[in-house]
């Protein structure tokens, strides 16, 4: 008996251990690729708040040392919800209503990610996974991006389609509070989540960030 108990315990041990591992503060702290970790913040206003779906926010800066000009940074945004249902439709309804920005899906090299295009230097890449939403933007050239851009990716997996919503059985799937259905979306639905070859323009500005003092 006391050899099946312990037998028991050792199986479920090895499979919490198979579940995603995340960092500790859920942002990466350390080098990535060719840019260097420079600090990590918590958020105290989260990007995309959902209601009865608390929110805390964490924040990374990777820069790369330049002698010319303002350096390439990186910022990377992760806000951890208490929980995932339903959360890449009710982001997904947020992010369609941002203004001032080209809107597409595109597959970022690993997954699935809406893109938008402010202008210089004010171009974003979003996606959900699971009970994470993540932000990552910057001025620094598309090879940099790429970099910081593939390791979430590999820690966050994107559970959006080609038409930015949750794939079938992803955790973040669901309908939004107060979304219209599938066939009234089809009908109205803007152009700029209509898949990766379709962009809208859009006039206004994103929600605003702001961070505590506890920058380490």
């Amino acid at each position: 008996m006391r050899a099946f108990l312990a037998s028991c315990v050792l199986v479920s041990a090895l499979v919490a251990g198979c579940g995603p591992s995340y960092p500790t503060r859920y942002v990466v702290e350390h080098d990535v690729g060719h840019l260097s970790y420079r600090r990590y913040q918590r958020v105290l206003d989260v990007e995309f708040p959902v209601q009865g779906n608390d929110a805390v926010g964490h924040t990374a800066t990777y820069v790369r040392r330049s002698d010319r000009g303002e350096p390439p940074y990186v910022n990377v945004f992760v806000t951890v919800y208490d929980h995932p249902a339903s959360l890449s439709a009710e982001v997904r309804h947020q992010v369609q209503s941002l203004e001032s920005y080209d809107i597409a899906v595109e597959d970022v090299g690993g997954g699935r990610a809406w893109r938008l295009d402010g202008g210089t230097d004010d171009r974003w890449t979003i996606w959900v996974s699971s009970r994470f939403v993540v932000k990552i933007g910057g001025n620094a050239g598309a090879e940099l991006m790429h970099e910081v851009v593939s390791a979430y990716m590999g820690i966050y997996p994107s559970d959006l389609d080609d038409h930015g919503r949750a794939r079938e059985g992803t955790a973040s799937a669901g309908d939004a509070t107060g979304e219209v259905t599938v066939e009234q979306e089809q009908m109205e639905m803007p152009r700029s989540l209509g898949g990766e070859s379709e962009t809208r323009s859009t006039t206004g500005s994103p929600p605003a960030t702001t961070a505590s003092g506890d920058g380490s």
